[in-house]
This record gives structure tokens, sequence and C-alpha cells, in this order.
């Protein structure tokens, strides 16, 4: 009951991340949104399936994806970030 609820909040975050990946003009807000809902929706849904798992020896494979994600997902979005300030990218409207 509780890992179903927590992939089902994941899921949430995932949906509405990849929302707003879309709707959103701006190189920034996309990340904005696809960095909160990766480490959020992502994370929620692999703690579901640990508790789902019954906390088995399969837990720490899990586990090491989990923390992986939380390391690396911030350091991509920065390297995003940065490239795309220093390319001077701006609204997908603005005229160079």
């Amino acid at each position: 009951m509780i890992s179903n609820v927590l992939i089902g909040i994941g899921l949430f975050f995932v949906v509405i991340g990849t929302i707003g990946i879309l709707r959103f003009r701006d190189v920034y807000s996309r990340l904005q949104a696809s960095g909160v809902s990766d480490n959020a929706g992502l994370g929620l849904i692999l703690i579901g399936l640990i508790v789902r798992s019954g906390f088995s020896s399969d837990d720490l494979k899990l586990w090491l994806l989990l923390f992986l994600l939380l390391l690396t997902n911030p350091i991509i979005t920065h390297s995003i970030a940065k490239s795309a300030f220093v390319m001077r990218h701006g609204r997908e409207d603005d005229v160079r």
C-alpha cells in the first residue's frame, strides 16, 4: 500500500515535470522543471520499489541507483545551464 502511494506520487512528479519541459519556453525554466521532477519523482519511485521488494538483497542496487541519481542529476543540470549561459541562450522567440 505504501509502495503504491510512493510510486504514484513519484509518477505524478515525473508527469508534471514533463509537462513543464514541454510548456516552458526558457532553457532555464525547462531545467528547473526537469531537475526538480527528476530528483523528487524518480527518488520516490525508487524508494517505493525498495519498500515493495520487502527490503531484499536487491535493495542495495536500488539504493546505489538512488545515490547516483541524486549525485549526477544536479551536476548534469548545472553543466547544461552553464553551457546555455556561455552560448547566451535566451528565450526561443528572441531574435539575435
